[in-house]
């Protein structure tokens, strides 16, 4: 009996401790629950609360980039599309315009007045230059003339002392020296304040054409320079044919006159060379297949032949030999001959 009275509070024991577990089971599992649903719901709020926290933080992002590009767009000079912007913009470009054309209308104004008045001092300066008498020329001077003399050259340019140096034209005054058959070229320079400067080259008679008793001198161009009837010393042409008409200062010979001139030129330099041009007084060229000089101080006529070979210079020597052993002597040289299969001939005067 003891036994089972054990067995039974033990049991009875039992029952009160698998209630009171229950109990306790009971209370931790609704605890667990509660526990679990506080913790749901703070962490529902929790995510409400970062759901809320974020979309405040995206339009606050939002803003701040959008004022960033605001700033950006401004910085640039970019426009944001807005029609109270444009309206601005427009009006803005349309006051800047407005402001430029005046700024442009103004500058055009100044420049005008700048030419105007450019234009006005150079006008009073030109007055001042044609008025002074600081301007009026008081000295002419005349270079590089040897045959005409200062006063002819003065003369034909026009130029007049104590007349305003810039009154004359230098081109006219050029062609009026030039006018003369002698100037073969002039020059003209101002020298302020007073004085004008006349440089001239002339041309330098070398032949005469005979003509009666009128002697036609020209240079080695073929330019007729005067027509006179006294004789300088320089060497006769003879035998050309130009015509009579046109024998005028400043024209020149004939074509075929011109053509002979060249060999003409030849004889003289090569005889210059051999110390004879001083000693030709008259060369004749109305055949040109035989040349003919006269030395009219040795009394010698010299037969040169066709002077466009290579043997002038020869020639020349045998006649500079000629002279040198019969000084004084009259008569005729023929070196119209070949010199490499002939003899040179002379046959002297008898008078």
């Amino acid at each position: 009996m003891d036994d089972e009275e054990i067995v039974i509070g033990i049991n009875h024991n039992n029952k009160n401790s698998k209630n009171r577990s229950n109990k306790t089971q009971g209370k931790t599992t609704k605890n667990k629950s509660n526990s679990e649903k506080n913790y749901k719901s703070k962490t529902n709020k929790k995510t409400a609360n970062s759901d809320f926290s974020s979309d405040s933080e995206r339009k606050m992002n939002l803003k701040k980039v959008f004022r960033f590009n605001k700033n950006n767009n401004l910085k640039n000079n970019t426009k944001i599309p807005n029609k109270n912007n444009n309206k601005k913009s427009n009006s803005k470009t349309r006051i800047g315009l407005t402001i430029n054309s005046s700024k442009n209308s103004v500058e055009t104004k100044n420049k005008k007045a700048k030419i105007v008045l450019g234009l006005l001092i150079i006008l009073i300066f030109i007055i001042v230059l044609f008025s002074s008498n600081l301007f009026n020329i008081k000295t002419i001077n005349v270079n590089g003339n040897n045959i005409l003399s200062d006063e002819m050259i003065i003369s034909i340019s026009g130029i007049e002392k104590y007349t305003n140096i810039f009154k004359f034209n230098k081109i006219s005054t050029i062609n009026n020296i030039e006018s003369n058959a002698y100037i073969e070229n002039a020059k003209i320079k101002r020298v302020l304040p007073s004085t004008i400067e006349i440089n001239i080259k002339e041309r330098v008679p070398t032949f005469i054409l005979q003509f009666a008793d009128s002697y036609v001198y020209i240079n080695n161009q073929g330019y007729i320079l005067e027509i006179s009837n006294e004789k300088k010393n320089i060497p006769i042409l003879a035998g050309c044919t130009t015509d009579l008409v046109n024998m005028k200062p400043g024209n020149r010979i004939g074509e075929e006159d011109l053509k002979k001139m060249n060999t003409v030129i030849k004889i003289c330099e090569i005889a210059k060379s051999n110390e004879l041009g001083d000693l030709i007084t008259k060369i004749d060229v109305s055949d040109t297949k035989n040349y003919t000089i006269v030395l009219e101080s040795e009394g010698k006529t010299v037969y040169l032949g066709d002077c466009s070979d290579s043997d002038l210079n020869t020639k020349m020597l045998y006649l500079k030999s000629i002279i040198d052993a019969s000084q004084g002597r009259a008569g005729e040289v023929f070196l119209n001959i070949d010199l490499n299969s002939q003899n040179v001939y002379v046959r002297w005067s008898t008078e």
